[in-house]
């Protein structure tokens, strides 16, 4: 079967903002008693957004009032090849109800692992995982307390996501590292990436692998599975669009701005950035040069997030 089946979904936020909306497929669809985050297929001569506005109204009787853009997926099952468009729903008028027989669930989202969802579903519980300030090591660990110490701290004030990136990864000791990182992790509810090769995230046990630009471009599919966070490092258009070919859940886009690290490195400025993230359809954090105080500012310019070595350790 080569036709795609188009489908608009959306991740319906609870007021809260800490639950989200999931319902159970029926014993007549595809994929029968599994859990999915409502929508349908997009209809021909139909937009994605209007398509899912419908779906909703149809599905659970509420009318979505304003949608942001969260990923899109391009998944093969044995029997069937979809492509999924991914919004946030933050607002909407209505009490969502069951207007197909179909089951719904408010879930936590640290709960969301415990429903069987479809394999393409699973891409978009990872990515909804995705913190907004990502904090990545520097290259060596020299003193292993103090690294230990900062990034409790860059813990317990919120940072969700941490990607480990040291030139030592095949000494003794790294090993020793992970571990240590993994078990604060948990204690904090963060995940940790490892920049690194695909392979590695079967010997390390970490939630997801980070590749740089050359290890990119040895994959054409997705190399990980879909329980894992997969991400790229990209500084032009080409190794963008190679990154959602090959699924990623997000990616760096570098250098923004001037760094110390890397004086020679051309910086690429906010408004090349916008334009180079629009490019494609998941989450873009900026890198180079960041800070936290300069979120709001990357949203501004489509960012996702903001990345950063040098404000964290420095």
């Amino acid at each position: 079967m080569n036709t795609r089946t188009h489908v608009a979904v959306g991740v319906i936020f609870h007021p809260d903002k800490n639950k989200v909306l999931i319902t159970r497929r029926s014993a007549n669809q595809h994929l029968a008693g599994l859990w999915e985050f409502p929508g349908g297929k997009v209809e021909k001569n139909e937009s994605v957004v209007s398509a899912l506005h419908r779906e909703l109204h149809e599905e659970l009787g509420i009318t979505v009032k304003s949608t942001k853009k969260l990923t899109r997926v391009s998944y093969d099952y044995p029997d069937k090849k979809v492509l999924l468009d991914v919004f946030k729903v933050y607002e909407w008028d209505g009490n969502p109800i069951s207007r197909e027989n179909q089951k719904i669930v408010w879930s936590n989202l640290k709960q969301l692992n415990n429903y069987a969802f479809p394999e393409a579903n699973k891409h978009i519980i990872q990515t909804l995982s995705l913190g907004s300030i990502y904090v990545i090591s520097p290259p060596s660990c020299n003193d292993t307390n103090r690294f230990i110490s900062v990034l409790d701290e860059c813990f317990s004030t919120g940072v969700k996501i941490f990607q480990l990136r040291l030139y030592q990864k095949y000494e003794p000791e790294f090993s020793q590292i992970v571990s240590k990182i993994i078990r604060l992790a948990e204690k904090y509810d963060a995940k940790i990436i490892l920049n690194g090769l695909a392979s590695d995230v079967s010997e390390y046990n970490v939630n997801g692998i980070h590749l740089n630009s050359r290890e990119l471009f040895k994959h054409r599919t997705r190399p990980i599975s879909e329980e894992y966070i997969l991400g790229a490092s990209c500084h032009n258009e080409k190794e963008l669009i190679h990154a959602e070919q090959i699924n990623v859940n997000y990616a760096f886009i570098s250098p923004v701005c001037k760094t110390a690290s890397h004086p020679e490195k051309v910086a690429i400025g906010w408004d090349n950035f916008c334009e180079m993230s629009k490019k494609v359809n998941f989450p873009v954090y900026a890198l180079g040069g960041m800070k936290p105080s300069e979120l709001e500012l990357a949203r501004k310019y489509n960012a996702y997030g903001v990345a950063m070595i040098g404000a964290i350790w420095d």
